[in-house]
């Protein structure tokens, strides 16, 4: 059996981390024994990114989204693909040039694979950033990071991950799940939803670490938001994924228990951001109810 991929880049506003990624994509897809092409999915951009894209790659696929809706715009644009594989990057995000074959070889072998996702390192490749992810619940809160104790020993491990929000990923199983869930805009959780909601539906999410991508993190993203706008959009977040993914009665009761605690330990350090993101999410889950 064999596929295709298609790496769709999530850009907004790229016109100067473009040139840093968009060549290395542009290779890696060539070098791939995998039929490759590339989709730069841009969200309304107002700078130079299209007239970037055009002149130096005109292989390359500019497409605008119909509304700036963040990662929930792949929803609408991968309905459109053919291509079974979908490489979801973003634009502060450059590839190693052999990254493509390695991800794509869990869906020839697992006709259940979701997701593969790829070692992550630091922009200039000096440090890993991340490896497979992990997942717990602490203090009736969600735990998640692929950065935990001694993750560096497990950089050059396959095996499972709990979530990512770039990888290959099966484009048919994305598009059952219904994508990237819009209560999330405009980002932070958004991809721990969605993985958690494809391994309850029974499918499998690997980590694979022979490919290779570099991450600036977040680059876009800062742009945009303030420190104290990402940390209450982190909260809200946070509290959104927990009420919508753990209902069950004794999971309603550990968060009631430690929700006090939560309080106290916010108004002993001042944390104005975990109030606002604690009522932002609640009026956001009463108008869902």
């Amino acid at each position: 059996m064999s596929f295709e991929a298609r790496v769709v880049i999530l850009n907004y506003q790229g016109e100067g981390l473009l040139p840093q990624c968009l060549p290395s994509v542009v290779e890696a897809a060539r070098a791939a024994k995998t039929p490759t092409v590339v989709t730069v999915l841009d969200n309304l951009s107002t700078d130079g990114s299209e007239l970037y894209v055009h002149n130096h790659f005109p292989e390359v696929e500019f497409v605008k989204a119909a509304q700036n809706l963040v990662l929930c715009s792949y929803n609408d644009y991968l309905r459109t693909m053919e291509e079974p594989v979908a490489v979801l990057l973003n634009n502060d995000i450059r590839v190693g040039r052999d990254c493509i074959d390695p991800l794509m070889e869990k869906f020839m072998e697992d006709p259940q694979a979701f997701l593969v996702a790829p070692r992550v390192m630091s922009f200039d490749g000096k440090a890993v950033e991340a490896v497979d992810t992990r997942f717990r619940m602490r203090g009736g809160m969600p735990w998640i990071s692929a950065r935990y104790p001694g993750y560096e020993a497990h950089a050059m491990v396959p095996g499972k991950t709990f979530a990512s929000g770039f990888g290959a990923f099966s484009r048919t199983k994305f598009l059952e799940l219904g994508g990237y869930d819009r209560r999330f805009l405009p980002g932070i959780f958004e991809d721990a939803d969605l993985c958690l909601r494809a391994a309850r539906s029974g499918y499998r999410l690997y980590y694979e670490p022979r490919s290779v991508v570099y991450h600036m993190g977040q680059a876009s993203f800062k742009k945009k938001f303030s420190s104290y706008s990402r940390e209450s959009l982190a909260y809200r977040n946070t509290f959104l994924f927990v009420w919508k993914n753990f209902r069950d009665r004794g999971s309603k009761l550990h968060r009631v228990l430690f929700l006090l605690p939560w309080v106290l330990w916010s108004l002993a350090r001042g944390k104005a951001a975990f109030f606002a993101g604690f009522l932002r999410a609640l009026i956001l889950s009463r108008g869902r109810s």
